[in-house]
Formats: C-alpha cells, sequence, structure tokens
C-alpha cells in the first residue's frame, strides 16, 4: 500500500476541498471518495473525510 500515499494522491490545495491544513509529516490524501490525513512517514491513517469526491 505504500505507493496508495505517493504525491500522484496528495491533496496539495486541502483548502479547495474545505479541508483543515496538513503539517509537518502529514498530508491529505484522496482514497475513493474519501480523503484520508496520513502520516507520510509510518503510513497511519490519522483523520478521514468521508464523501469529499463525488
Amino acid at each position: 500500500q505504500a505507493s496508495l500515499w505517493s504525491r500522484n494522491y496528495w491533496i496539495d490545495d486541502p483548502y479547495s476541498y474545505r479541508l483543515p491544513e496538513a503539517y509537518g509529516p502529514y498530508r491529505w490524501v484522496r482514497y475513493y471518495d474519501d480523503a484520508l490525513l496520513v502520516d507520510v512517514r509510518t503510513g497511519v491513517v490519522v483523520d478521514t473525510a468521508y464523501g469529499i469526491f463525488w
């Protein structure tokens, strides 16, 4: 699943999706219709925004 967290899936402008800014090692990542806040060092998902891409 490491490829899932690649930069291809990162949300570069979270504000345009009404997501809070991600800081440090955290990045918002698109996963199907959802956005996951992921620690890109460990792959741990720390937050989820459901259904924002529909």
